[in-house]
């Protein structure tokens, strides 16, 4: 069986015959870890779209939950999400069309929104948890516990190093 990674491959190999002083490795595993996570990400939304959910609403979902009291403002699920303020506005009005999440005023300061599950979101996220459970274990399960925790450190090693080289980033207020 050929992989899906390798046409791409096959091109950057006839590419480097032309520029034998580009980063082929870098610019292959640069791809690969793309390519990778598409296809993870592809996968994970087929396993969801029966629940009338994809990577990102489930995220934003588990994100809700996980918070003290499941409910966050825009903000900090913004952050957390690792997406635009426009990007979690436009997710929170297809979250509460769904049912799955309210808006409210902050307790602390009305001009403020709170995100918050709502019970059919609570419901939907546990119905949700042992699928993904599932999906993961049976992904992950190719792997040796040494290996995971080899590939752990490495990819945070590579995120350490994305991050030192962004510009420092809008913080929420508190």
């Amino acid at each position: 069986m050929t992989s899906s990674f390798e046409p791409f491959e096959n091109r950057i190999e006839a590419f480097t015959c032309h520029h034998p002083d580009s980063p082929k490795r870098e610019i292959i595993l640069s791809r690969l870890y793309f390519h990778v996570f598409k296809l993870f990400n592809e996968r994970q939304n087929l396993n969801l779209a029966e629940f009338g959910l994809n990577t990102t609403s489930w995220f934003a979902l588990i994100m809700i939950y996980s918070t003290g009291e499941n409910a966050i403002n825009p903000c900090n699920l913004s952050h957390a999400m690792v997406s635009s303020r426009t990007n979690i506005t436009r997710l929170s009005d297809e979250l509460v069309e769904k049912g799955w999440v309210e808006r409210n005023a902050s307790g602390e300061d009305r001009r403020r929104i709170v995100l918050s599950l709502t019970q059919q979101g609570r419901t939907l996220v546990e119905a949700v948890l042992p699928q993904q459970w599932n999906y993961y274990r049976e992904l992950w399960s190719a792997f040796e516990p040494d290996e995971l925790e080899q590939f752990e450190f490495l990819l945070r090693k590579l995120l350490k190093r994305i991050d030192a080289s962004l510009p420092e980033g809008e913080s929420c207020p508190d």
